[in-house]
Formats: C-alpha cells, sequence, structure tokens
C-alpha cells in the first residue's frame, strides 16, 4: 500500500552494524601494530590480527544465535510501530506521528532515532540505504510543520 512503510532488522541471520564494522577494523589495525612492535614480526602480527577477528566473528555469532534479537518496524499515516523481539521476549512500541517532535537520522551507519513531545527517544536501525531514504521521506510528508498563529 502507498500509505504504509514497513522493514525488519536485521535482514541477513548473522549480520555486523556498519558502526560495529568500523570499530572492529580499527581494532584490528591497532592489535596489528601493537603485535608488529612487541614481536617484530609481520607474520606474527597477521597471525595475532586474524585471531582476534576468528574469535570476534565466532562469539558475536554465537550471541547473535543465541538471542535471536529482530526488529520489525511498520509505518503508516497515523502511527509508527515498533516491535522488538528476543527469543525469550516480545516488546511493542506505538509512536502517533504527530507525537514526533524530531527525527533524526545518519545514512552512513544507518541508524537514527525519533523523539517524541514527552521527550521519549525511540532507537531505529535500518538495513540499507534506501530503508533509511524511504522512512525519511515518508515522515517528511505526513509531519508537516504546524503553522504558528498570529497574535
Amino acid at each position: 500500500m502507498a500509505g504504509e512503510l514497513s522493514w525488519i532488522f536485521p535482514q541477513k541471520e548473522f549480520s555486523l552494524l556498519r558502526l560495529e564494522k568500523t570499530f572492529i577494523a580499527l581494532l584490528a589495525v591497532v592489535i596489528f601494530l601493537i603485535s608488529f612492535q612487541q614481536a617484530g614480526s609481520w607474520f606474527y602480527a597477521i597471525l595475532a590480527t586474524i585471531l582476534f577477528l576468528g574469535v570476534y566473528v565466532l562469539i558475536s555469532a554465537i550471541v547473535q544465535k543465541f538471542r535471536a534479537v529482530e526488529e520489525k518496524y511498520f509505518l503508516n499515516s497515523t502511527h509508527l510501530q515498533i516491535t522488538r523481539k528476543t527469543k525469550s521476549r516480545v516488546k511493542k512500541e506505538k509512536v502517533a506521528l504527530k507525537d514526533i517532535k524530531l527525527h533524526k537520522l545518519d545514512q552512513l551507519f544507518l541508524g537514527g532515532y525519533v523523539l517524541t513531545h514527552k521527550g521519549k527517544r525511540h532507537q531505529l536501525f535500518f538495513s540499507n540505504k534506501q530503508e533509511v531514504e524511504k522512512f525519511d521521506q515518508f515522515v517528511k510528508k505526513h509531519l508537516k510543520p504546524k503553522r504558528r498563529k498570529k497574535k
């Protein structure tokens, strides 16, 4: 339907957030440099970095499998509904579009939030840049700024 938008995060079974990937890459470089300085050998520095990345991916996969986190977002012209699932619980949040004061999105790291007039902040996660753009266009279309009354 044209008046609705929905997406699921994460779309893949095993996924790393862009922010997480950036942090892990920087950490791998630091580990490589420290290992190279300590061992004085390229081989041991590369081996330590590969070992770190392997352990990280293994632990991350186990945690994602164990927790089985999934978030479903549904947006229409009246409200935003967020359903957060883990293996043991389901949490639903519903925010009326008229209650949204502000929305901030980060197209680089594929995240953002909406802030309500009551000050409550609702985190948003996206799987790709197109979802971020569609959400932004949809909210801007349906959240027209209120006109001030002249005195």
